[in-house]
This record gives structure tokens, C-alpha cells and sequence, in this order.
């Protein structure tokens, strides 16, 4: 038997100092107050650990109230929050679907009317030779990038190119 992890010799050592110190008539009474105090002390710890138990119980059932709520309420957020993520979903695909619409539409017009229209032959004036050097600094400004420049259609270079100069009407300059 180890009482407060003491063996049987440690204990009687300690009652045979007890019985030195207070003597045999006070050692029936030490032992009783001893055995109340202990009795008491067993009686608050069993209270102590009542109230803890009940509380933690009482805790434990808010806890899951609690949850649940919550469970409900992220459940009916996500349901609605759903339901308008899809309704707005729609919508932009049916938008999407018009501008397209808008969009194949225009081209097709911008297609046909190209196709209807006889091409014609570009007329490009070239300076007179006196200006010639200004105009070889803008050209040259615009191969380097610094000034926006047009890009000829395919095709539109070889027409120049084979297109004789003539004299224009304007006097000064010549036109292909």
C-alpha cells in the first residue's frame, strides 16, 4: 500500500514520531481531526469536479448550438450567393453571344462591301527635287520609329514600282 507514495516503513516512522511528539492521549484525536480534514478535502474535490463536469457539458452543448447556426447560415449564404453567381453568369454569356452576333455581322457587311468595290490605283506625289532632302530626314525619322508612320497594302508596292513618274499639276512635284 503507498499512501502519498510513501511505503509501509515511512509510515511507521512517521506514526512512531507522532506518537513521541504528541503522546498517546492526543494521537486519537490528531488522527480524527486528520481523517475529517481529509474527508472534507475528498467532499470539496468531488464539488469542485461536479461543477467543472457540468459546465463543460453545458459548454460543450452551446458549442454544438453554436455550429449548427453557423452551419445554417454559411449554408444559405453559399446557396444564394450561388444562385446569383449562375444568374450573372447567364447574362454575360447571352451578352457575349450578342456582341458576337454584333461583331460577325459588322464583318460580314465590311467583307461584302469590300468585295463589291473595284480597286483603284493609288496615286502617290513625290516632292520636287529641291525638297527632297527635308523629306529624306522625315523618312529616315520614321524608320527609326520616332513618328507614326502608314503601312502599304500588299501588293501596293509593286503597282508604284511599275507605275512611270509623270509630271503633276501642281508645279514642283510629280505624280506616279
Amino acid at each position: 500500500m503507498n499512501l502519498f507514495n510513501m511505503g509501509p516503513m515511512e509510515m511507521l516512522f512517521i506514526l512512531v514520531l507522532a506518537l513521541l511528539i504528541f503522546g498517546p492521549r492526543r494521537l486519537p484525536e490528531l488522527a480524527r481531526d486528520v481523517g475529517k480534514a481529509v474527508r472534507q478535502f475528498q467532499q470539496a474535490s468531488q464539488q469542485l469536479t461536479g461543477e467543472l463536469t457540468k459546465e463543460m457539458e453545458q459548454a460543450s452543448k452551446e458549442m454544438d448550438e453554436a455550429g449548427k447556426s453557423i452551419t445554417g447560415t454559411v449554408t444559405e449564404v453559399v446557396g444564394s450567393a450561388t444562385t446569383e453567381l449562375t444568374a450573372a453568369g447567364t447574362a454575360a454569356a447571352t451578352e457575349l453571344k450578342q456582341a458576337a452576333a454584333t461583331v460577325n455581322a459588322g464583318l460580314q457587311q465590311a467583307a461584302a462591301a469590300t468585295a463589291k468595290k473595284p480597286r483603284r490605283k493609288s496615286v502617290r506625289t513625290r516632292p520636287a527635287p529641291a525638297a527632297v532632302a527635308e523629306t529624306a530626314a522625315e523618312i529616315t525619322a520614321v524608320e527609326e520609329g520616332t513618328t507614326a508612320a502608314t503601312v502599304p497594302a500588299p501588293g501596293a508596292a509593286a503597282a508604284e514600282q511599275s507605275t512611270p513618274i509623270e509630271p503633276g499639276s501642281e508645279e514642283g512635284s510629280y505624280t506616279i
